[in-house]
């Protein structure tokens, strides 16, 4: 399936060596988790080496600079209960909002026909609505999907796990909206085994949400 996201993002020499020649599936792992790590500034009181060419400081200069599709193509392969495969699902989802914002954004809005509804019925609604919290807008996690992406978001891994959360709570609104589908085309530049399986928007939104419980637990690695 294609995944085509091309700009010329790199890290410093020595770690673009690693990343480069990470043919090797377990080196390859490696690289993947160490970037996704450094990105989001690793776990609370772990320290990593002042010898490490995959810091923080090197993988965020790689994103502000050339963008950071390069970055988490390292995270594309990942299994999802991970912090890079974690990282790799909410890159495709600021992709999606940022190419089709009036398509995710359609497919956000909930309308309620109470046309014909009795005097019982539209008091309920009244009642719900009163209590409800505003829901988020695709805006909303397109500029806290960017934060993060851009290496912006402190508080290290356990900080993820609210934006994981409602972000799972993002994707499940909108394949209620509609449908569970997610990308149609193989062809598209997010074709993904993410994107592309069957009930995706739900598959994902269940594998976020399970990635914020290991985050709350301090598991998400």
């Amino acid at each position: 399936m294609a995944r085509q996201f091309h700009r010329p993002a790199r890290l410093d020499p020595e770690a673009a060596e690693q990343i480069e020649g990470a043919a090797d599936t377990a080196v390859a792992s490696e690289v993947a988790h160490r970037a996704a790590q450094a990105l989001v500034g690793g776990f609370p009181g772990v320290a990593g080496s002042q010898d490490d060419p995959v810091t923080r400081e090197s993988v965020v200069a790689a994103v502000s600079g050339n963008g950071v599709d390069d970055v988490a193509e390292l995270w594309a392969d990942s299994p999802a209960a991970t912090l890079p495969g974690t990282l790799w699902r909410l890159f495709l989802v600021r992709e999606w909002i940022r190419r089709d914002p009036a398509l995710v954004e359609r497919r956000y809005a909930t309308v309620v026909d109470l046309t014909g509804a009795g005097e019982e019925a539209q008091a309920r609604f009244e009642e719900a609505r009163s209590q409800a919290r505003r829901a988020p807008t695709p805006q909303w996690f397109r500029e806290r999907l960017d934060l993060l992406l851009a290496g912006r978001l402190e508080g290290g891994v356990t900080a993820l796990e609210p934006l994981l959360g409602v972000t799972s709570g993002f994707l499940r609104a909108l394949a209620a909206g509609s449908s569970a589908v997610w990308i149609e085309d193989d062809a598209d530049e997010l074709a993904d085994r993410v994107t592309r399986r069957d009930s995706a928007l739900v598959a994902t939104a269940e594998e976020l949400a399970e990635s914020a419980r290991r985050a709350r637990a301090g598991l998400l690695d």
